[in-house]
């Protein structure tokens, strides 16, 4: 009686299946965690800039300066006349947005809240309007610096000019 097995036998494969599991879901966390910054949807050329890119936060309020000197916002051209109105509108979001994370966190102020200042007269802190402004590379200077004149005017303290660095193809 022959009790051993002369059959080929295949050589034990390595637990594959796992490492399989694991990719996948690395691959489904990065794509859910890292957010791309959404395309404008207006044609324009952002200017080159010698400095590395700065952090974005999708809670600034957004806005594109084509060539023809016209200011966009979600690919829909902004009026003169509502500018103010989206102004305060985006910034009463963001204060709103501020107020329920300081609540959640159980503190006054947290670190993603917007620009603070201290007023003149009163003392109080009030928050500044952020605005990114992603001006086409052709737009003539003066366009721009009227178009930062009126921001200026609507209370925007801060305008940061969006750009592509040199390096980046």
């Amino acid at each position: 009686m022959n009790l051993e097995d002369n059959s080929p036998r295949r050589p034990p494969l390595e637990p594959v299946l796992p490492l399989i599991n694991v990719v996948f879901l690395l691959l489904i966390f990065f794509m859910v965690a890292g957010q791309l910054a959404p395309r404008p949807t207006v044609d324009v050329t952002a200017p080159n800039s010698a400095e590395a890119a700065t952090e974005e936060d999708p809670s600034q309020l957004m806005l594109i300066l084509d060539k023809q000197g016209v200011l966009f916002h979600d690919g829909e051209p902004v009026a003169e006349a509502s500018l103010a109105t989206l102004i305060a509108e985006h910034q009463a979001e963001r204060e709103k947005e501020a107020a329920d994370k300081a609540a959640q966190n159980g503190s006054k102020e947290s670190p993603t809240a917007p620009t603070t200042a201290a007023t003149a007269d009163s003392g109080q802190e009030t928050t500044l309007p952020l605005v990114r402004l992603l001006a086409d590379a052709g737009v003539p200077l003066s366009v721009l610096r009227e178009n930062l004149g009126k921001l200026r005017d609507l209370g925007v303290e801060e305008v940061r000019l969006v750009t592509q660095s040199e390096n980046t193809p």
